[in-house]
């Protein structure tokens, strides 16, 4: 996620703006990150039109503010699985000023703002430590927000208090790509007053999702071997808060996978009834870095809490200008902030962009076109409506050195529906049942993917997803597996909405190691598939 902000950063809507009043306070929090007996202080950079009226304002907070420190990246080859001999347990856990880039329009007959920009606590010119995704990040920017309002303290660079009431009016907006997307996310689930819109885009809404899968340790795309303690380390200001930052990578839990204390401090779905601001998320369909998941959970846990909007296109991680993406932005600000009626809240509020490029845009998520479909795996590689009889299939796991579009059949298992008669639409988050062993290991990788197969036999791939059958029961505790015998495993793939060809068959590939995902045991795990009821994938179609 990180060195791609400061390219992707320049994608978030900008609209120009003349701005007359350049100052920098800094906000004093009630945090004391770094143990120094100080609060923490938030550096803050306004720009402003001088003006008598009382101005709403749009905030932008990033921990890359000056770039950031390169560091090794976790190891993910392994003679076998971490959590192989060790039982898995619940742990207790004790370059430049990057400026706002969403300024807005202003000219006499337009809206004006205060553009806002600030570095998250303990990154740039901000005091204290970087905690990578807990309360204290968004506490920090709650500040910010109390400060608008009245309700905090901030200072100039002679240490002289300075007030915003004078020129805020206290309606604050807050955007960003990747981490500055997070943030707004963060913050809004602290219920502070004040922060009445957010567009969150290419955003985690649960950190757990980022590093973790259903109790596998993962890799968010593009970053293999990459965990909570190295973004800290990326992050934190330089020769700062080396205990605190040792902290994230002993509690973090990489030998085990598990929804432990350390990520239930930093799922802020959890708090989503907590939130009072008008949320439009922009997530990219393509985006494997922070997985489509963290726009759907959020979407979700919003219903009948406050206006929502999601717009989903067919890029990677960033936003889109496809579709007129910055004009919605901005007119979701100037609804929320300004009370404008221009129309963004009414009709559909969910747009999806195929990979073709056409838009659907539709009432609900899945599409309300499709209908929940239970299809079971089947002897003889056939996916079918209705369970066969009982049997047992075997593969052999060596995705430590291959991809998984290049696995051999002794790799993975395939299952294959009839040709589509008509072109059909997929959606929602596919749920994957598997009554499966390991044979020869006390724990492995378990990967599903549903892929579309057109009449040449050529296959892309949709979505995907992974677990750790150890956690066939419970996230948050691990069982060492008894080789041989059979778990029912059940979790959800990466949601994704695409629609396949008239003529392609929808394919489901059952494998172990993920190459560009998971960690990389020796190959030679044996796993076993149980055939029949008990194994299946229910899909929105």
């Amino acid at each position: 996620m990180k060195n791609l902000l400061l390219a992707l950063a320049l994608t978030t809507p900008a609209f120009a703006q003349s701005l007359d009043v350049n100052e920098v306070v800094y906000v004093e929090t009630t945090l004391d990150t770094d143990s120094d007996g100080v609060k923490d202080r938030i550096y803050v950079s306004i720009n402003r039109p001088n003006t008598t009226e009382k101005l709403a304002s749009i905030m932008e907070v990033s921990p890359y503010s000056l770039g950031g420190t390169e560091v090794p990246m976790h190891n993910v080859d392994f003679e076998e699985l971490p959590q192989d001999t060790m039982l898995s347990m619940v742990k207790s856990w004790d370059s430049f000023e990057m400026k706002s880039q969403v300024a807005v329009d202003a000219t006499p007959a337009q809206l004006r703002y205060a553009n806002i920009s600030a570095h998250s606590i303990g990154t740039g010119y901000s005091t204290g430590c970087p905690t990578v995704g807990d309360e204290s990040e968004a506490l920090a920017v709650k500040s910010v927000i109390d400060w608008l309002n009245g309700r905090a303290r901030a200072f100039d660079r002679n240490n002289k208090e300075v007030s915003a009431t004078s020129w805020s009016s206290g309606n604050v907006g807050m955007t960003g790509i990747s981490y500055n997307g997070t943030l707004p996310i963060m913050v809004a689930a602290t219920g502070v007053e004040g922060l009445k819109a957010i567009v969150p885009i290419a955003a985690i809404s649960n950190w757990y999702d980022y590093y973790r899968a259903n109790g596998l340790v993962v890799n968010p795309g593009g970053y293999i071997g990459e965990d909570a303690d190295i973004l800290g380390y990326y992050i934190v200001r330089k020769n700062a808060c080396r205990s605190e930052m040792q902290a994230l990578t002993r509690t973090q839990g990489r030998d085990h996978g598990d929804f432990s204390p350390f990520w239930q401090v930093r799922n802020h779905l959890a708090n989503a009834d907590k939130i009072k601001a008008a949320t439009f998320i922009i997530h990219g369909q393509s985006d494997w870095n922070v997985k489509q998941k963290h726009a759907i959970q959020l979407w979700e846990a919003l219903e009948g809490v406050v206006p929502r909007r999601m717009f989903l296109h067919r890029g990677g991680h960033g936003s889109s200008n496809s579709h007129r993406v910055p004009g919605k932005i901005k007119d979701w600000f100037d609804h929320f902030l300004y009370g404008v009626e221009n129309g963004i809240t009414d009709g559909p509020q969910v747009e999806v962009e195929l990979f073709n490029g056409s838009l659907m845009v539709q009432n609900q998520w899945p599409s309300e076109a499709t209908t929940r479909t239970r299809l079971y795996f089947n002897a003889g590689e056939s996916l079918v409506s209705a369970p066969g009889l009982a049997s047992v299939e075997e593969f052999e796991d060596t995705g430590k050195n291959t991809r998984l579009e290049s696995l051999r059949a002794t790799s993975r298992l395939a299952y294959l529906s009839a040709p589509l008669t008509k072109e059909t639409v997929l959606s929602g988050t596919a749920m994957v049942q598997l009554k499966l062993a390991v044979m020869n290991r006390a724990a492995a990788n378990v990967t599903v993917a549903i892929v579309s197969v057109d009449s040449f036999g050529r296959n892309t791939i949709i979505t995907r997803g992974w677990a750790d059958p150890q956690n066939y029961a419970d996230i948050t505790t691990g069982e060492k597996l008894v080789p041989g015998k059979f778990y029912t495993l059940r979790f959800p793939l990466e949601p994704k909405q695409a629609k396949i060809a008239a003529g392609n068959r929808i394919g489901i590939m059952v494998a172990s190691t993920d190459y560009e995902y998971t960690l990389r045991p020796a190959a030679g795990t044996r796993l076993q598939l149980s055939l029949g009821s008990e194994s299946f994938i229910d899909l929105d179609i």
